[in-house]
């Protein structure tokens, strides 16, 4: 059976070898069957290949964090938020780095926090950022070395009182785009029980089962007569195929997944467009542009629309491109621009007709502008001038009702909290006649109308859960059981977290609002079932240590309820939750001189809490 199998795969590869150019349907690896076998296979066979890949910033995307694969191997930075009043620290310890969080006031440090790093995500070519794992729930750190201009500062996105510290998860829209596909632990966010080194072969030749099987069976074609069809070649494929295999990754912006698919769904030969659709915001009167915003800008140029170019027409993915002689581009420039003949001293095409420019989303960092184009005198457009047009799926001219829909409440929840997002959602949504539960339930809660959300889930009919993944699913059901809580249906609440805890139980926010809601109700024995378990998978969450605390204050318990309130401020030092328990904690102990002292560092951090605020002046 084995060899009959074989035997016909060989025959169709072989009816198929008909042209340069392949058509993606083509593929064997294509086939969800066929698995992923590791760069290292390939490594067999094409090891010069192998190890410059290696050595390429996508090789090198993702690495373990010792000082080989570190920019800061000698430059251990120390960085301050002016905001937070927090000082960030690496810290080498043999060959492990660590992140040293802490805080001075009056000359002693008040507060310190040690992580270890895991994982670099970043070549180095522009940043070293940095990740940790507790028990496979991976987050990122406050700490991103620039290398460009050699300076350490907080990542993108934490800047201007955004630092988020120690809690930002990293998913797995951003795994899949920083290594080979990692396991990911399904009904999670960001738990993982493996993570590859860097992206790998098969992100952008599609799987190698079969490739290696063939090989193995001494079936071998000859490539430069024909197209191998048990492995993709991504040269051999149309154009828009090709860009596809790059934009999967260079193409960043707001990515909405197709109905039912995943973000490792894509493989290199197919429309990237059938799994999902990328959009960015447009202006009127703006040119700025974005860190992964290669091909994008590449197809605004005359060069690219005025001929057959693609990203490999310049680029080897094999080779590291700091390693390439300038000239090597001039010469590719010079293909079609035969200038040369006229100026001999042309050089540096590309640093006026592709300048070095800041991108808008990453600090610190200058890439190479791909819109190919002749400089410009005119001034820049003022940024206040700009006029938004709306967002755009860049690689789908025609993106569904729903998509757009999507597309506009994930902007408005993950970037920019523009109602005009909202209302252009709403909008969308009312355009469509399919089943759009989860993304009503999306729109009313951002809008924060819960009585809207509530009688919209009362109206649908329960079988339209069964039409979409676990995780929007159950993201819905805890927006549900959020609704419910805070109208006082508490039963209801609690019916709507677990259901949502079922469909995603390693999603640990759903079992913490349960938790909560276990106590204020006084179902004590529950809420330490629960809280245990999440001690269990995850022990440096402070919202943990702060439920565990109120437990143990309602169960008049204070000496550990004040342990769990300072474990909560060793992981947060601006936790105003665990202040205001432990000036409960103090005043039901009748220690009112250290109420009074957690009162003035809540208004310390928050001068306008009123509960703070009214409570100090009775004291005084």
């Amino acid at each position: 059976m084995k060899y009959g199998f074989y035997f016909l795969v060989t025959f169709f590869i072989f009816s198929c070898q008909r042209g340069e150019v392949s058509n993606y349907k083509e593929y064997l690896n294509h086939n969800d069957t066929v698995k992923y076998v590791g760069m290292n296979e390939c490594k067999i066979c094409h090891l010069e290949i192998y190890n410059s890949f290696t050595q390429t910033g996508m090789g090198k995307s993702l690495s373990p964090a010792v000082k080989i694969n570190s920019s800061l191997a000698n430059k251990p930075n120390l960085i301050y938020d002016t905001i937070k009043n927090l000082f960030y620290q690496p810290v080498w310890i043999n060959d492990s780095l660590w992140i040293k969080e802490f805080r001075i006031y009056k000359k002693d440090t008040v507060h310190i926090l040690e992580k270890k790093v895991n994982y670099i995500i970043g070549s180095g070519h522009h940043t070293n950022s940095h990740l940790f794992e507790v028990n496979g729930f991976l987050h990122q750190m406050p700490y991103t070395y620039y290398t460009q201009d050699s300076i350490s500062d907080l990542p993108p996105g934490y800047e201007n009182g955004n630092n988020t510290r120690f809690t930002r998860e990293i998913n797995m829209e951003c795994m899949t785009c920083h290594n080979a596909y990692p396991s990911h632990v399904e009904g999670s966010n960001n738990k993982f029980t493996h993570i590859p080194n860097g992206i790998d072969c098969e992100r952008c030749h599609g799987p190698g089962e079969i490739h290696v099987k063939q090989k193995s069976l001494g079936i071998i074609i000859d490539t430069s007569k024909y197209i191998d069809y048990s492995i993709v070649n991504p040269g051999k494929l149309t154009k828009d195929l090709q860009f596809d295999v790059c934009q999967r990754c260079h193409l960043q912006g707001t990515a909405i997944l197709h109905k039912g698919f995943d973000y490792t769904d894509f493989k290199p030969g197919e429309h990237l467009n059938e799994v999902m659709d990328v959009y960015l915001p447009k202006y009127k009167n703006d040119n700025s542009f974005i860190m992964a915003s290669h091909v994008e800008r590449l197809k605004q140029s005359k060069c690219f629309n005025n001929s057959e170019m693609t990203c490999v027409s310049c680029h080897n993915p094999h080779e590291n491109i700091q390693n390439i002689d300038k000239q090597f581009f001039d010469k590719k420039c010079m293909e079609c621009h035969n200038v040369c003949n006229e100026e001999e001293n042309i050089n540096n095409c590309f640093s006026c007709h592709m300048p070095k420019s800041s991108s808008i989303d990453i600090p610190h960092v200058s890439i190479t502008d791909h819109n190919i184009a002749v400089p410009s005198n005119k001034p820049n457009i003022n940024k206040q001038e700009k006029e938004f047009l709306g967002l755009f799926a860049i690689n789908n001219n025609y993106p569904s009702n729903i998509s757009k829909a999507k597309a506009y409440l994930k902007r408005f929840e993950s970037f920019e909290k523009n109602l005009i997002y909202l209302d252009s959602a709403y909008y969308y949504l009312e355009k469509t006649d399919v089943n759009n539960y989860p993304f009503y339930i999306q729109y009313y809660y951002l809008r924060n109308d819960l009585y809207s959300l509530i009688n919209y889930h009362l109206s649908i009919d329960t079988l339209v859960y069964d039409d979409f993944k676990d995780d929007v699913v159950s993201l819905a059901f805890s927006r549900v059981a959020e609704s419910f809580s805070k109208n006082g249906m508490i039963t209801n609440a609690k019916v709507f977290y677990n259901k949502a805890i079922f469909k995603s139980p390693y999603v640990l926010d759903y079992k913490i609002k349960l938790v909560s809601l276990f106590i204020n109700n006084e179902d004590y024995l529950m809420a330490e079932n629960l809280l245990n378990e999440l001690i269990y998978l995850n022990p440096s969450r402070k919202e943990v240590y702060l439920n565990l605390g109120f437990l143990n204050l309602k169960k008049d318990k204070f000496d550990l309820a004040e342990i769990n309130f300072l474990i909560a401020l060793e992981l947060d030092p601006d936790y105003v939750l665990a202040f205001e328990n432990l000036a409960l904690l103090s005043l039901k102990s009748k220690k009112v001189f250290k109420a009074k002292s957690y009162l003035l560092k809540i208004l310390e951090i928050a001068p306008d809490h009123l509960k703070a605020n009214n409570l100090l002046n009775q004291l005084n």
